[in-house]
């Protein structure tokens, strides 16, 4: 049985070689065969050309890891934005429990007496990469941050549902919010679809909140407000712009000054307006703490720490 020739002495043999020793020169100074000098060099040579291969696929492997983590990065900074007024919120009791979609994520919500916010959720949460990403980043500010934002927008959530309930509420009837739903009988019928009679359009409670919202937070010039609402004593229609907010033949007027005292009213709760401010106010500083704790990692180029793909890889 031939001997077996150690493969770190054929690799000296193709160093030699490629170094300008001939293969005859390698075969005489190692007293071998120059047959299997020949296919010693081929050894080494297929040898270091696969771990050259490797080495650029294991590269290769890692840029790709790194720039899918620094994408998620990316995703965070686009999600981190204080909610617009447009950001819907559920005001009827009658949906329970669901989800809100918000700026890169959803909030998650239960809504009986009263509204509870319990789990918000960013998008990138959910890809695969995720948890790779947190075994990178040890990076506890961080964590500490972005939870502290998520409870606050929960908060702030949970304050716009209070009050755009308390509008629905002005709407429907006008009389004191402290009454029980059982004592007191809606004057004001809300209507999804166009019925018979005078009604305010469901919708109007979505449109009228997005208003109070930029009131409040000073997030639009709404000066003109109450000048813009128009009683239309043809059409029977009660108009804010294009948008058609009730339908009241012959008491136009009273649905419109309906309308803007309910308006009036909901500005004037102040415990529930100061909640949302304050809470707002919150989330915009908290946006700023975490958008730098990210943009800090972001500018490194590389994500720092390892994870279970890096240790695979090598690294």
């Amino acid at each position: 049985m031939p001997k077996i020739i150690p493969i770190i002495e054929k690799r000296k043999w193709l160093q030699d070689y490629e170094k300008g020793k001939s293969e005859a020169a390698i075969a005489s100074n190692n007293h071998r065969d120059i047959r299997i000098i020949k296919k010693g060099i081929d050894e080494a040579r297929r040898e270091k050309v696969a771990n050259l291969a490797r080495a650029d696929l294991v590269r290769e492997a890692l840029h790709n890891h790194n720039e899918k983590l620094l994408n998620i990065v990316q995703e965070i900074l686009s999600a981190l934005k204080s909610p617009a007024s447009t950001q819907l919120v559920p005001w009827k009791w009658q949906i329970s429990t669901g989800s809100i979609p918000i700026e890169g994520g959803e909030a998650e919500y239960e809504y009986w007496e009263q509204p509870k916010v319990f789990t918000i959720t960013l998008n990138v949460e959910s890809r695969t990469d995720w948890r790779y990403f947190q075994e990178h980043i040890k990076y506890e500010r961080l964590w500490k941050l972005l939870n502290q934002w998520k409870k606050v927008l929960a908060s702030h959530l949970e304050a716009r549902m209070v009050m755009k309930r308390s509008l629905e509420k002005l709407l429907k009837n006008g009389e004191d919010l402290e009454t029980s739903e059982i004592e007191k009988q809606d004057k004001y019928m809300l209507a999804d679809k166009p019925v018979a009679g005078a009604f305010i359009y469901s919708h109007s409670v979505d449109f009228l909140f997005q208003t109070a919202t930029q009131i409040l937070l000073g997030l639009a010039n709404t000066s003109d407000f109450e000048n813009s609402i128009i009683a239309d004593t043809k059409s029977g229609d009660i108009r804010y712009g294009g948008t058609v907010l009730a339908h009241a033949p012959d008491a136009e007027q009273e649905y419109r000054n309906h309308i803007i005292g309910a308006m009036n009213k909901l500005l004037q709760i102040h415990s529930e307006a100061n909640n949302i401010i304050s809470t707002y106010k919150t989330v915009q500083e908290l946006t700023v703490k975490v958008r730098q704790a990210a943009e800090e990692i972001s500018s490194m180029g590389l994500i720092p720490g390892q994870c279970r793909v890096c240790r695979s890889l090598g690294m």
